[in-house]
C-alpha cells in the first residue's frame, strides 16, 4: 500500500460519520472533541472543591510553615488530573465504541448505549486510584438515582414533586453522617477529614467523638455475644 492509498484511508476514517450518528461533525471529531470537554469540565470541578477544602482548611494552612506551597497542593493536585482523565477516558470510549457498534450493527437501538457504557464505564473505572473511585462512585450513583427518578416520572407512574430529591439528598446525607460519627472507619479519609473541617471540632470533641464510637462498637458487640 502506497502513502497515497494511506492518506486516502485515515482522510476517509476522519470525515467518517455514519448515518445513525446525529453529532454534527465526524466520529473521530466527536469523540475527541467530548473526551476533551469531558476532561476540562471534571478537572475545573475538582479545583472548585479543593478551592472549598483550602477555605474550610485556611487557619491550618496560614499557622504552617510553607504557607504558599501546602495552599498550592489542596488546591492543585494529582487528584484534579485523575479524575480529569477518568472522565475524559470515559467519554472517548463511551463514543467511540457507541460509534463503533453503530457502525458494525447498522442501526441504533438500545443495546448500542448499554454495551458502550458497560465497557466504557468499567474500563475507566479500573484505571483509578481509590480516593478517585469513590468521588466517581458518589457522582454516578446520584446520576443514576436521579436517572431512575426521571424514567418513572416520564413513564407516569408518579408525579413529579420537589419534596422527592431533597428526601433522597436528605437520607444520603442522613447515612453519611451516621457514618461520620458511629462509624468513621468506613468513610475514606479526605471525606471523614472534610467533615471533621465542616464541624470545626477541636481536640475534646474529637475525644468525646473517638468515646462515643467505642461505646457504640461495645453495644453492637454485646447485642450480638447475646
Amino acid at each position: 500500500m502506497n502513502n497515497k492509498k494511506v492518506l486516502e484511508l485515515v482522510s476517509k476514517i476522519l470525515i467518517f460519520k455514519t448515518e445513525h450518528c446525529q453529532h454534527k461533525h465526524s466520529c473521530i471529531r466527536n469523540t475527541f472533541q467530548g473526551a476533551s470537554e469531558a476532561f476540562i469540565k471534571a478537572f475545573i470541578a475538582k479545583l472548585c472543591l479543593n478551592g472549598l477544602m483550602l477555605l474550610l482548611s485556611l487557619k491550618k494552612v496560614m499557622q504552617s510553615d510553607k504557607k504558599l506551597l501546602n495552599a498550592f497542593k489542596i488546591l492543585l493536585n494529582k487528584t484534579n488530573f485523575q479524575l480529569g482523565l477518568f472522565m475524559g477516558l470515559q467519554t472517548l470510549l463511551l463514543k467511540g465504541i457507541q460509534c463503533s457498534l453503530r457502525t458494525i450493527r447498522q442501526k441504533e437501538d438500545g443495546i448500542n448505549a448499554l454495551l458502550s457504557g458497560f465497557i466504557a464505564g468499567g474500563l475507566s473505572f479500573m484505571t483509578q486510584e481509590d480516593n478517585v473511585k469513590y468521588l466517581v462512585r458518589v457522582y454516578l450513583f446520584g446520576r443514576a438515582v436521579d436517572c431512575i427518578y426521571q424514567s418513572q416520572v416520564e413513564k407516569g407512574r408518579f408525579k413529579h414533586r420537589k419534596i422527592i430529591p431533597v428526601v433522597v439528598f436528605a437520607l444520603m446525607s442522613t447515612l453519611i453522617s451516621f457514618a461520620f460519627f458511629f462509624e468513621p472507619e468506613i468513610l475514606p479519609l479526605d471525606t471523614y477529614k472534610m467533615y471533621q473541617n465542616f464541624s470545626g471540632a477541636e481536640m475534646n470533641d474529637s475525644l468525646w467523638h473517638m468515646c462515643n464510637v467505642q461505646a457504640w462498637r461495645n453495644k453492637i458487640n454485646a447485642a450480638k455475644s447475646s
